[in-house]
Formats: C-alpha cells, structure tokens, sequence
C-alpha cells in the first residue's frame, strides 16, 4: 500500500472518529445522513448495492482498513452512512482459520483486534449460537465504544453502545436508527478480562456480560440470518479487545432448556392438581406441607429464572438441595427482592456457599448465606473503591468468623435473612469494618447509638482545612479513597456523614442503609428493633433507598417498615406468600378467596394487595363470595367502634392564627403558639362521633380565660355546646383543662377563645396549646340503606314496598331485599297500612346468621352484618314501606378499612394502598 493512501486513511478515520465513538444514535439528537451531504453518485451506487468487499492481503504493517479511492466530503458521508465498509484479511483467506470455535489472531499490537474493521463471518450463526468477544477493560478516562453485527448492505442489525458509567444502548441502523433498548451499563472491572456474549434466540438477542444475562434483550427487526459481518469500534476507550469467538455450538443456556423447562412444567402439574377446584382449607393445608411448599416456591423460583431468559442447573448437587430443603427454600422465597431479579445468581451463590460449608444448611449459617445470596446476586461495589467489587462469598466467610468471635450485637444473631442483607452488604471493605470497630467512640459502642457515632466522629464541613470545596469532588480529601478512616479524618457533608453512620452500625452487626431525601442524604438503621431515621431533615414519607441498595416491592424508604412487620411474623407471611402464588392457578371464581385469605393471613405482603384487583374483578366471582370472605373484617370493624379512642389525633386543624404549625394542637410534642388577641381553631371528625370529654393542655401561662366550643352535626350548623365555665383545671402553669362530652353526633368541633395570657418566654402569643385531646367514639353513618333496593316476592309487584312513597301499598307474607353491598342494618321499621304482625327476619352471612322474631309494633331491632334479608309475616300484612337504618360498606371500603388498621404509622404506604384499591374496578 502506497504511503500517501495510509496517511489519507489515517486522516479521514480521525476526521470521522466523533460519528463513529460508538455510532451513538438518536438519543444524542444526530441524524447522519440530515447533517453531511451525501452525492448523487454515490447514492445510485448504493441503490445498485453495497460496495463489494475488496480481497487483498495485509501485512502487518499495513493492517488499516482500505477505502474505496473515493475522497473528500462524499466518501466521509459514505462511511458514516455505511457504518463500515466489509474488508477480506489475512485471516479470511486462510482456511485453517475458519474453522468454527476459533478465534481471530490478534492484530496490531499483541492481544488487540483492530477498531472499526469489519470481519467477515465463515458463516451465518442459528438458532442457539453465539459470539464470544473478549477484551480488557480500563475505568480510567474510558469512553464510548461498540460492536456491530451487520448486513452485507452495511445495515447495522444490532449496535451494542457501551457508554462508561451510564447505559448499554441496543439499536439498529437500517439504515436509520431505530428504537433504542437499553439496559444497565456492566459492571467492569479495572483492568480485568471481561467476556461479553451475544445469543441468537428464537426472535431476540440476548446480551451476557461475563456469563450473567443482561435484564433486556434486543427483538430481531431483522432476521439474524442477514448478518455477515462483525466490526468492534474502540474510538480513543481505554478498552482492548483481544479475540473475538465465532459462531460456536449451542449456548449452555439451550443446551439445558429441555430439563429445566420439563422440571418447571411437573411443578405447575402438581401445584395445579392440589389448587385448582379445591377449598381455601385444602389450598392452605398442601401450601403448609412440605411437598406443597417446596413446589409452589420452587416453581415460582424457576419461573423467575425462565423469564429472564436463562436456565438453571437443577442437577447440581447443592442447588438441589435448596430446592427440596423448606426452610432454605421459603427463607430465599421470603426474605425481599432482588434489584435486577437475578435469582439465578442468588441460588448459584447460595448453592456455592453450601458447597464451601456444609454448616450454611440451618441456623444463623442459613440465614447469612441467604442473605449473601441475595445482595450479591446484584454486585455490591466498595464505596472507597468503585472501580472493586466485593467478593459475596469471600465476605460470608468473614461475617461467619466475626459471629462466632462474638463481636457483634444482637440484631446479627437474631435477625433474619431479610435484616441481615443489611449487614453483609456493606460498602465498606473489610478493613473498613475493622477499622470501624476499633476506633468507635467508648460511649456509642452499644446497639442503640451505634450509627449516631456518626455526629460525634464526622465533622460537617463544606470545606477541608485547605479551603477546598466538597463540591470540588476528590480533591476534597487529597485524592485519597473516601474509607471510613478518611471521612473521619477530613469531614463530610450529609452523605459522607450518612454513610459513616450505616458503616458503623454494620461494622458492629447492625442492619443500616443509605437513603436519600430532597437535597439530602439519610440513612436508616434498626436500632431497638425498629428501623429508626438517622441524620433527617425529610421525614419517611420523603426518603428513598439509595441507588444500587437493595429494596422489595417499592424503593420508597417506608416499605422497610412494611417489610419488617411481615418478618415479625414469619409463618403466616410465608404461607400468605404461598396463598398467593398458588391463586394463580385456582379457577377464576375461587382466586378472590385465596388472595383474601392471603391478604388476612399477612396484611404487610405488599403483593397480595396488587394481586387482589385481578382476583376481585373475575367476571365468574359472585358477590357472596366476596361478601362472605369480607364479613369478619367488617364485624372486626364495628367492634373496634366501642372502643374509646382520642379522635383527634391527626385530623385537620383550620385557624388563621399561625395555620402552618395548627396541626401541632392535635398531636403529641411540640405547642402550637397564636399571638393574636382572639382565635378560632376548627377540628375537623371526618364523620360521625360522640364526644365523652375534651383535654386542652396548655403552654406555659397562655391559657384562654373565656372559651366556647360549638358543635356541627352532618349538615354542618355549629352550635355551642361547652365553654370554659365547664372547665376543670389541673395545675398552674402547662395546665390541663377537662371539659365533659355531650349527647349529639358531632362531625366538627370549633373552639373560640379570648382574654389569653402573654407567654412566659416573651414570644407575645396570648394563647398555647400544646395538644388537644377529643375522647369518644366513632359512629356508622347510617341512612335508608333499604330504599329503591331490589325485592323479591311471589307477589308482582314489589316496587311499592321500599320506594320512598307511603301512598303506595304492598300486600304479602313474605318478601327478600337485596341489599347489593355488605350492610350493618340497626332496624328495621314496617309502615303498616292497618294492623302490625308478627313474622320473623333472617338477616346476615353464612359467618354472621341472625334470625330476629319480632311481635307487635313497627320497628325491628336487627344490629347486625349481611348483604340481603328475609321477612316472613304469620299472615298477609299491608305495609306502605319498609325504612332499612343502616350502613352500606363497598368491598373496596372494607380493604380499605383493613390497610388502615395494619399500616398506621407508614403514611406514605397507607396512602399508595388505598389509592390502589380505590381505582379497582369493582363496584359493589
């Protein structure tokens, strides 16, 4: 080759080198051919087809790609268009290397393959094949590089973008881009080999990356058979591929499918036989035995693994094992989620770690290694040292020999693997961890100040001692790595401080995280055994797990909280989470049982309430199935109703006097303050009550000498009820005063005060309060619940008896009212045209039956639950309407009932619930 040709090649290459850093796409807002002139000859010459590859030999020296002699703009064009020109090498044109399984010879320097040369293939890959490309990788000023399967027209099929630090873009030219798919960018490892795979599936490929399948894959648009070239564009990365594997026998993935999906098809064979037709106590009985529990975990496990696309070993001793061990089983099953659903990496760790050490099958063993398992099948990275990953199994040992050094709290050996993934996770290093434990301040070396350590040994400090800005990244702390012994050293801000504070507490065997919060770095921990905000300024409802921490259901910090009142109680969580997966398989009118039952069993299984919109809108459900599974909360309910409660607490407050902190005056550790001369505050009920007496406990000195309190029913009319000559005082100073209830339904109550006292402090408010308490009951809001309802009688006409008309008249011995919904009816009161009877009523569910004789006189007292009712006169009777007192209940309203009586205290989930069970579509 000529020396001017290698110089011109050389130059346009450079010329190009930004279009071609990983042919970046459509998100980067280029469309090629829009931004570079393409000639009228050369787009003919590509109608006519592509340029035909040229055959020549390349020696060593000379081993750049050869264009076409066409220079100048218009070629540019052409090779951004082409995406790379298809060029025979040496290797080509050697049979002996054709061969499949071998691998191209290295070029240029030792171990490298040449950036942005097409190869050509010996031949087209199938269905099951794949391509094995190799390289090493540096974290140091790396850039965009990419690998390009293409057609022989230069089409590119699939363009695999791999972006530092970002994403993994999957796209094609054909010869414009199209959709792009992208997934999380790989976990390299400086200077370590890396494998990436490429398998042609039945109508996708699928991306591995060191063996581990990436969560997407890329849909064919066209078909794989087109490929005839593989070109590799390195750019200016700091990345070296050194061979490349062409098309080889079948991918271990295929060549285990057959097994494994045979295992997972005999699994749902025999879930389905012992599900499908048979009652609620049957399905509860095979899930609580071993064989029912070990194949519904274990079929929702392989069925987690073949969605993803991958296939699992079941022949392997030790995975075996898990598979037929129930608690192993239920423990994986049970103890939260996997960041990218890779459990076939967490049962490969697990059966790893069983191989290593045969005392990992029961006990705190079990529970470390499935806890280990479960963290490390998403990578845990050092946070000192980014570029490290840290060894999961490695770190199980080291946790197992610091347990029984015993120098770890309690949570370590007594939580579950759910708590424990908190602690063996830890970004800290090993020596970090030691380290931790040996210079933690005396004082704080117990289980509940542990992470607060934090506030004693981290300075917070904008700035190092030689004026340089956290903002200015490394160079803060001296370009060293960010240790734990370095943090303590120079200083943080929220997140170092925050992270001080969870190393600490893992250090010492107590679960921790970082969480983030508006601005704001957190972190949680488990102090007293209850996950308790560390170094917050947000609240729960405002913090969210941190990126590449492990959650389940919702990154959201309070499912925490949800998750750990699930792990209290272990066994009926289990079995709920059983109940679950085997719905699926019960017929579409008996599902609604099980995942109620499910949701009863374990209000906290976050899933079952998802699950239970699908299950409550089968068309075949009938509506006494799901008013009979309903009933037990409902009487639940009412009988919580005669238990006195502060009925204040956490209602809404309206005042014009200092309205930001009113909501202070109905709860509990702080005072609300006004510095006006006269106020009015409002409670609002949010429904009926009887009021049994009220308890203002006041600021200080500033007490209202003169007060009213006025009451509103339903319609919202206030009326004075109490004022402070009902008052009874306890004490001088932050007094209390008791005011006695009264007699009607009250819905809001208003307060007026006047003649207040300056405040001790000098603030020059007049009135404080420092908590108001309203003790009562809560009422049913009752009403006709009985008019224009459907009533059956042998009688034709029974629209007269409940239509609101008292005109009318209805003649009969005996009529049934369809209620539609769960009602609690109080009475039931006959208008009789002449003479009252005597009959009966049957009234309630199969749960709840009652039968009420009544005599003479009009109203029946029922008091109980039920969605219709008989009545049976002793003879025909004349009635001009029947008034039905009482309380309908919607399904939705009874799941509702339920989430706020077992999510009190986790607002924000309390809120997600019930907004997902008020847009289920179900309306009785």
């Amino acid at each position: 080759m000529s020396s001017w040709l290698i110089i011109f090649s050389s130059c346009l290459l450079l010329a190009t080198a930004r279009i071609y850093d990983g042919n970046r796409g459509e998100d980067d807002n280029e469309n090629y051919a829009d931004n570079y002139e393409i000639s009228d000859e050369d787009r003919n010459r590509n109608e006519n087809g592509p340029i035909e590859a040229q055959n020549v030999n390349v020696t060593e020296e000379d081993s750049l790609p050869i264009l076409p002699k066409k220079s100048g703009k218009d070629q540019a064009a052409r090779m951004r268009r082409e995406l790379g020109l298809a060029y025979d090498d040496e290797w080509m044109s050697r049979p002996e290397l054709m061969k499949r399984n071998e691998l191209i010879p290295v070029k240029r320097e030792a171990g490298d393959i040449e950036s942005n040369k097409a190869y050509n293939l010996p031949r087209q890959a199938k269905t099951g094949e794949y391509y094995n490309f190799y390289g090493v990788y540096s974290n140091q000023q790396s850039k965009a590089f990419s690998i390009n399967l293409k057609a022989s027209n230069g089409h590119n099929l699939l363009h695999l973008s791999f972006r530092p630090s970002t994403v993994l873009v999957m796209n094609t030219a054909l010869p414009w881009w199209g959709t792009e798919i992208r997934n999380p960018y790989p976990e390299f490892q400086d200077g370590k080999e890396f494998k990436i795979t490429i398998l042609i599936d039945d109508d996708c490929y699928k991306i591995f990356f060191n063996d581990e399948l990436m969560s997407k894959s890329f849909p064919f648009r066209k078909p794989a058979s087109e490929v005839s070239n593989i070109s590799i564009y390195t750019g200016d990365a700091k990345v070296r591929f050194t061979k490349i594997k062409m098309p080889d026998d079948q991918h271990p993935l295929y060549k285990n499918r057959a097994g494994f999906l045979e295992k997972i098809n005999t699994l749902k064979g025999k879930v389905k036989e012992n599900v499908e037709g048979k009652s609620l106590e049957d399905v509860k009985e095979y899930a609580n035995e071993r064989s029912g529990s070990l194949a519904i975990f274990a079929l929702e496990l392989l069925t987690r693994i073949s969605d993803e696309g991958e296939v699992l070993d079941v022949n392997n001793e030790n995975i075996a094992w898990v598979l037929n061990n129930k608690e192993a089983l239920e423990m994986l099953m049970t103890s939260g989620d996997i960041l990218n659903n890779n459990w076939k990496k967490a049962i490969e760790i697990l059966a790893e770690i069983i191989k290593q050490d045969s005392g990992a099958k029961s006990g705190l063993k079990l529970r470390l290694a499935v806890a280990t398992a479960l963290t490390f099948a998403y990578p845990v990275r050092s946070q000192a040292f980014w570029s490290n990953l840290i060894d999961g199994i490695e770190r199980y040992h080291k946790f197992v020999q610091w347990g029984e050094e015993k120098i770890f709290f309690t949570p370590f050996y007594e939580g579950t693997a759910w708590h424990l993934r908190y602690i063996v996770g830890s970004w800290q290093t090993n020596e970090e961890l030691v380290w931790a434990r040996e210079n933690i301040l005396a004082d704080y070396k117990t289980e509940d100040k542990v992470a607060d350590v934090t506030h004693k040994m981290v300075a917070y400090k904008l700035y190092n001692d030689k004026g340089i800005s956290i903002h200015s990244g490394s160079a803060y702390y001296d370009h060293k790595n960010m240790t734990l012994a370095i943090i303590h050293e120079y200083g943080a801000v929220c997140g170092g401080i925050s992270r001080f504070g969870v190393g600490m507490a893992q250090a010492h065997g107590v679960p921790a995280l970082m969480v983030g919060q508006p601005g704001h770095c957190a972190y949680i921990w488990y102090k007293n055994k209850k996950w308790t905000l560390g170094n917050d300024i947000s609240g729960w409802s405002q913090s969210t797990t941190h990126s590449h921490i492990q959650y389940t259901w919702k990154q959201q910090a309070p499912f925490f909280q949800v998750m750990e009142r699930a792990q209290m109680n272990l066994d009926n969580y289990r079995l709920s989470e059983k109940l679950r997966l085997a719905s699926k398989f019960a017929k579409p009118g008996d599902q609604f049982n099980l995942v109620e039952a499910a949701s009863t069993l374990c209000p906290h299984n976050y899933d079952v309430w998802m699950e239970l919109e699908s299950a409550i809108t089968q068309p075949s459900l009938q509506a006494f199935t799901i008013h009979a599974a309903l009933t037990k909360t409902l009487l639940d309910y009412r009988e919580k109703l005669k238990e006195k409660k502060n009925l204040a607490l956490d209602k809404k407050v309206t005042t014009d006097c200092s309205p930001d902190s009113a909501y202070i005056i109905v709860t509990a550790g702080s005072s609300w303050a006004c510095t006006q001369t006269e106020v009015t505050f409002e409670v609002d009920l949010e429904g009926p009550k009887e009021i049994t007496e009220l308890k203002l406990h006041w600021w200080g000195q500033s007490k209202a000498s003169k007060y009213d309190v006025f009451a509103a029913g339903k319609d919202g009319t206030y009326v004075k009820v109490k004022s402070e000559a009902d008052e009874t005082v306890e004490g001088w100073f932050n007094h209390w005063s008791t005011i006695p209830g009264w007699d009607s339904t009250t819905y809001k109550i208003k307060f007026s005060m006047r003649d207040g006292k300056k405040d001790y402090w000098g603030y020059n408010a007049y009135f404080g309060i420092r908590q108001l308490i309203i003790t009562g009951y809560e009422l049913e809001e009752t009403s006709n619940v009985g008019l224009k309802k459907g009533v059956h009688s042998v009688n034709k006409d029974t629209s007269n008896i409940n239509d609101g008309d008292k005109s009318t008249v209805w003649t009969g011995s005996k009529f049934s009212m369809d209620l539609k919904q769960l009602t609690t009816i109080k009475s039931i009161d006959f208008d009789y045209e002449n003479n009252s009877h005597t009959g009966y009523i049957d009234y309630g569910t199969d749960y709840s039956k009652i039968q009420r004789n009544f005599s003479s006189g009009d109203k029946v007292s029922i008091n109980g639950v039920g969605c219709e009712f008989d009545v049976v006169f002793d003879k025909p009777a004349k009635i001009k309407e029947v008034i039905v007192e009482g309380a309908l209940y919607p399904a939705k309203d009874i799941l509702k009932m339920r989430v706020k009586e077992n999510y009190s205290g986790i607002d924000y989930v309390e809120k997600d619930l019930v907004a997902a069970i008020e847009d289920y579509e179900y309306d009785q």
